[in-house]
């Protein structure tokens, strides 16, 4: 039988990577849910995350369920627990990443993260690295699973032609500082600047090779100043396209994605470009290397070192034969991640809780 979740979490229109998640979470459940996400009027992050609480503590009240599930810790795993507390029902809290990555080691926002995980009847993180994390927080090992995510599927929205030519370097994310874009665009610097001092191409002929463009997708906060660097560095090939649902596109003209990241609970992004057949480059930081095996399927730089993240671009897409096995090994790897097991193993947490239940 089919049980009722109460599922808490940020959900469309909003796009990213616990949007895809928990999306993919309902399609290959066998249960059914019900969503608790933000009221689309509510944008100052503060009130935001207050109003969410409010609005969302009064509708859960009248939603039945049998579990509550959380996806992030706050505000969303705190309105489950304040719900817990009221419905008398299991809480599963799943950890994506910032929240604690960011959140966690904050003074304040530690004391809200500890109470969650304390309050949740299971942890689920997404990643080896998160887990370790939360316990060196305190939280009682056995509560915590490991729940990998999946590869993106195949669903397009049809967007504007892309048809920048070239070399196109790609970063997919949200433009906050977590992400490292800044690192980005100065390892970019250095590749301009090394094409210059050689007078022509560094790149081998199987790379078409002119120009070089960095393409970057996706919208943030650190948006405007992130173009005012782009400019005091005076690089005329970055190309911020924004919010894009037609990745599969730009993945096709793209010839190595980076994730250059200072905190990564997982990586998702970086399946998805597996699949798609594009080399990865990404930071050695949190959860990547438990997809990445550095000089087999993707190669991974110091983090925050942009002088060794322009020189791991350049050994991409200079050298054809490393890129054919970055990419024959990361069309390998991707078979390890599946939603369909992820949604397997988050069902049968929730039949666990509502047994001990009983």
């Amino acid at each position: 039988m089919a049980l009722n979740v109460l599922l808490i979490s940020i959900y469309k229109p909003n796009v990213g990577g616990i949007v895809t998640h928990v999306d993919n979470l309902i399609k290959y459940s066998k249960n059914e849910f019900t969503i608790l996400t933000y009221r689309r009027f509510i944008n100052l992050p503060f009130f935001r995350a207050f109003g969410f609480i409010v609005f969302g503590f009064f509708e859960g009240l009248k939603r039945d369920c049998d579990v509550i599930h959380a996806h992030y810790a706050v505000p969303q795993g705190l309105l489950g627990a304040l719900l817990k507390t009221i419905k008398r029902k299991p809480l599963i809290t799943t950890l994506h990443g910032s929240d604690v990555t960011i959140l966690a080691r904050r003074p304040f926002t530690r004391t809200l993260v500890k109470y969650v995980l304390d309050a949740s009847d299971t942890v689920i993180t997404v990643s080896e690295f998160l887990k370790e994390e939360i316990l060196r927080l305190g939280i009682a090992e056995e509560k915590v699973r490991v729940i990998y995510g999946g590869v993106p599927g195949d669903g397009e929205v049809p967007g504007e032609p892309f048809d920048i030519g070239g070399t196109n370097i790609l970063f997919v994310g949200s433009l906050v500082r977590q992400k490292g874009v800044d690192i980005l665009l100065r390892a970019f610097k250095n590749l301009k600047m090394d094409m210059a001092s050689k007078g022509s191409t560094v790149f081998t002929n199987s790379i078409d090779s002119s120009p070089i463009n960095l393409i970057i997708v996706g919208d943030g906060k650190e948006r405007a100043a992130l173009r005012r660097l782009a400019d005091d560095l005076n690089l005329k090939d970055v190309y911020f396209l924004g919010s894009r649902g037609d990745l599969k596109s730009i993945f096709k003209k793209s010839d190595v994605l980076v994730l250059p990241s200072r905190e990564e609970g997982f990586g998702l992004i970086l399946l998805e470009a597996m699949a798609n057949g594009v080399p990865v480059v990404a930071s050695d930081v949190g959860g990547v290397p438990e997809i990445i095996e550095d000089g087999k399927n993707g190669l991974l730089f110091k983090i925050g070192d942009f002088d060794d993240l322009s020189s791991k671009i350049s050994q991409v897409l200079k050298e054809g034969e490393l890129r054919d096995t970055l990419i024959g090994n990361g069309r390998e790897t991707i078979k390890k991640f599946s939603w369909e097991t992820m949604a397997y193993e988050v069902d049968k947490v929730y039949e666990s809780k509502i047994y001990e239940c009983r």
